[in-house]
């Protein structure tokens, strides 16, 4: 015959898995952080050099939704062979060279 007892739930109860960023979240994250530190930080083209199975359409997808997550405008993306090129025109170049110079 079965024997009943009690007993606390934490003792018993599964231990909850703490979860990190999904693959996608990771992806846009790191295509933030290298669009951030290329168009705004150092005023450069952002370039991703494509391997043979990456799908382009995505990867610029990927790119002009950094863009917009960053708040970004005048962005030109283009495609130049196997890489494709991100990069800001120049007038707002010369705006945030400005807005630099004057310490905002």
């Amino acid at each position: 015959m079965p024997r009943f007892t009690t007993a606390p739930v934490e003792e018993v109860a599964p231990k909850r898995k703490t979860r990190g960023p999904s693959r996608r979240a990771q992806m846009q994250q790191e295509y933030r952080e290298a669009m951030r530190d290329a168009i705004v930080d150092k005023q450069q083209a952002f370039v991703v050099e494509l391997d043979p199975d990456d799908k382009p359409l995505m990867i610029r997808n990927r790119i002009k939704r950094a863009i917009e997550q960053l708040g970004l405008e005048n962005v030109s993306v283009r495609r130049r062979g196997n890489r494709v090129v991100a990069y800001q025109t120049e007038g707002e170049q010369l705006e945030l060279a400005q807005l630099q110079e004057a310490g905002v």
